[in-house]
């Protein structure tokens, strides 16, 4: 009985779904985790028929399989439409034993959507950033073939095709150097050390006003004082830039960037709000991901990268904060910020 109890609280503990089924497909036990994983509303599953409480007749034909093969067979079951996820089944078949014991089956099941959704951004980074390489260089072959075929000798048309070369030579530049924070803030936890956040972001701001001047925006704050926060503030200066940054070149002449702090007891909220295009509610929930632009011609015509927002998102996370964005297309965008003391 002691045995048994302790084989029940160890099944209930561990993460992996456990499930026994009799020779009839009725489930005969299963763990918190199984029932969890299944979407069960009822944490008890003993008595129901495998369909019934699992909706899956790819788990049922896994079974049939490992009857026929007297194998252990292993297959990952399609994104469940009740649960979301995407699950990895084990199912072990036991044939009847001449001890009188009735045939079985045991389903291990393990929830690998993380895994799966890690593996598609891999894959999408990797697409993206050929594509972003690609456009750059097959750029300057283009002007070096055509300097070469004699364009070289016509002294205008060399400088107008020297100038796009060194354009794209600063894109590039551009790219990986957003690459290498990027990885920097993803793979290595920030080296902190008090400093003053109001200090940091007028500094900021001093440096950015010549070129909303130029662009016909007006850039105020209003920011609290003696913001002594706890980060890597080199990290952070790189946080407001992108954020001031995109609130200018997204715009018009005539618009207004603010950039304003809020103060609660566990730490700072920092806001940059413009009157720009906005956005349409549909790109929001997309905005932090890596090289998603909203408006792509815009966004490469202005110098972006694609990795500004992905960059600031991780920074702040890596710092125990959060980031948000709320845009109404036509009227403006507000991104902000939230950082411990």
């Amino acid at each position: 009985m002691l045995n048994r109890l302790l084989t029940a609280k160890l099944l209930d503990e561990v993460h992996t779904g456990v499930i026994g089924v009799d020779s009839a497909r009725r489930i005969q036990s299963a763990n918190s985790a199984a029932c969890l994983l299944l979407g069960a509303r009822q944490m008890n599953l003993a008595g129901r028929s495998l369909v019934e409480a699992t909706l899956s007749y790819e788990l049922l034909n896994l079974l049939v399989e490992a009857e026929q093969s007297g194998k252990t067979v292993e297959r990952e079951l399609r994104r469940s439409e009740a649960t979301g996820r995407t699950l990895n089944a084990r199912v072990c078949y036991v044939p009847k034993s001449e001890d009188g014991i009735e045939e079985s089956y045991l389903i291990l099941l393990d929830d690998v959507t993380e895994l799966r959704y890690l593996e598609t951004v891999r894959r999408d980074f990797v697409a993206n950033v050929s594509h972003e390489l690609r456009s750059p260089l097959a750029s300057i072959r283009a002007m070096a073939e055509t300097l070469q075929d004699g364009a070289v000798h016509d002294h205008a048309v060399s400088l107008r095709f020297l100038e796009i070369v060194i354009g794209e030579v600063e894109r590039l530049t551009r790219l990986l150097e957003d690459l290498l924070i990027l990885s920097r803030s993803e793979s290595q936890m920030p080296e902190r050390a008090p400093f003053a956040l109001d200090g940091l972001i007028s500094e900021v701001v001093e440096r950015f006003q010549a070129r909303a001047e130029k662009s016909g925006v007006s850039l105020v704050t209003n920011i609290a004082r003696d913001l002594v926060v706890s980060a890597n503030r080199d990290q952070m200066e790189q946080v407001v830039v992108n954020l001031v940054d995109n609130g200018i070149k997204y715009t018009p002449n005539g618009g207004q960037v603010k950039v304003s702090t809020r103060t609660t007891r566990v730490g700072v909220t920092v806001e940059v709000e413009d009157t720009g295009m906005g956005i349409l509610s549909q790109d929001l929930p997309r905005l932090w991901e890596r090289f998603y632009r909203t408006d792509r011609a815009r966004s490469r015509q202005s110098g972006g990268t694609g990795l500004g927002l992905a960059i600031v998102k991780h920074i702040v996370e890596n710092h125990g904060g959060s980031v948000a964005v709320a845009s109404e297309y036509g009227v403006g965008s507000k991104f902000s910020f939230f950082i411990p003391y």
